[in-house]
């Protein structure tokens, strides 16, 4: 039954130029997931952590801080609750999307991404040739402007205005969340508060990315996004219930699922904000699975500095003998363009090739 399955056409994620079949999707067989979408061991999840009372004229401000670099260094990732962004505002942003992803496969190719950047509608992503990943992508800048022009390609003026609206308040309102959260960050560091988002000044530097993951008929077999630590300095994801997104730990080499929260965003550390606090903050690998009955949601918000900003670990987190410096000096421009060339994240890759110590690289070049 299986090699048939493997032929069934997947229309879903096919249009005229690529009729893709399930097969086209299967990955390597040491990537093939071991742990279901929905598996969750009580006690085993990444922590929760509330925003009430974040104030830094509250007394347990100094605490809060702490607990969120904790939960930092151990998981790389946390869930966020009390988190002040209106449920309005993400249940409008929720609906305006979904009903972009029911579009008809033509309409939305209105929006595909083109040229070098990976902005716009994409069914999977053809450029990987291999191991593609089963989602829907929608990946996007915070510039208005951007938002408008993609909106108006794909609806009539009625439509276009809801969802580029739905989507600019939205982002305003999950990019004032990150600023407070890298400010408990640094607070908890013993930085500066604003030593991170003072650079958090140009639009075309945050970008959303929205994945929708359709019913995929062999789960065991394929992936909606491989293992990957996202490259940006902090990500700020809604998910929905359905379960899919996998953490994996390192000091037992095993996958965890983090288990939906309702009203709660899930944050997770950037390759950029690992090396800014010299491998205090750790950015962590993670993945998404598939599931054969339902679609999965999940919006990516992604903070990142200025391209002239210099990824460069202050001298409060430095010591010669248990923390010497763990990364040479970039830019986050520079990265960024190492990435577009790599096109293909896998694991660590982009944050080790700056690695000082060449023997604590991943991967061999």
């Amino acid at each position: 039954m299986e090699p048939q399955l493997e032929q069934e056409h997947v229309e879903s994620l096919s249009h005229d130029d690529h009729k893709l079949c399930v097969k086209d999707f299967v990955w390597c067989e040491d990537e093939w997931p071991s742990v279901k979408h929905d598996d969750f061991v009580d006690g085993d999840d990444i922590p929760i952590i509330s925003l009430c009372g974040s104030s830094e004229t509250d007394e347990r401000y100094d605490s809060m801080c702490q607990d969120m670099v904790a939960a930092a260094q151990k998981w790389g990732f946390f869930k966020l609750v009390d988190h002040g962004v209106s449920q309005e505002i993400i249940q409008d942003i929720i609906d305006r999307v979904n009903e972009f992803f029911d579009l008809p496969m033509q309409q939305k190719l209105k929006g595909a991404r083109t040229g070098n950047l990976p902005l716009g509608y994409s069914a999977s992503n053809l450029d990987y040739g291999q191991n593609l990943p089963w989602v829907e992508i929608l990946q996007l800048l915070r510039s208005s402007q951007h938002v408008e022009e993609f909106s108006q390609k794909v609806f009539d003026y009625s439509k276009r205005r809801g969802l580029s609206n739905a989507l600019i308040k939205y982002m305003k309102a999950v990019e004032e969340l990150g600023i407070t959260v890298l400010e408990m960050l640094a607070h908890g560091l013993g930085l500066v508060d604003d030593f991170f988002t003072r650079s958090m000044t140009e639009d075309t530097n945050m970008m959303i990315r929205i994945n929708r993951y359709p019913p995929c008929p062999l789960p065991e077999k394929c992936l909606g996004l491989g293992s990957h630590s996202d490259p940006h300095t902090l990500t700020i994801l809604l998910q929905d219930q359905v379960g899919g997104l996998q953490v994996h730990r390192d000091d037992d080499d095993r996958w965890v699922g983090v288990r939906p929260l309702a009203n709660s965003f899930v944050i997770n550390i950037g390759d950029t904000l690992e090396a800014w606090s010299n491998g205090r903050l750790r950015s962590v690998v993670h993945r998404a699975v598939l599931n054969k009955e339902r679609n999965r949601l999940s919006m990516a918000y992604f903070m990142s500095p200025t391209n002239a900003t210099k990824i460069e670990s202050p001298p409060q987190l430095l010591d010669p003998e248990p923390n010497p410096r763990k990364y040479a000096c970039f830019t986050w421009g520079e990265f960024k363009m190492e990435i577009l060339k790599q096109k293909r994240v896998v694991g660590k890759t982009a944050l080790d090739r700056y690695l000082i110590d060449l023997s604590l690289r991943n991967w061999k070049e």
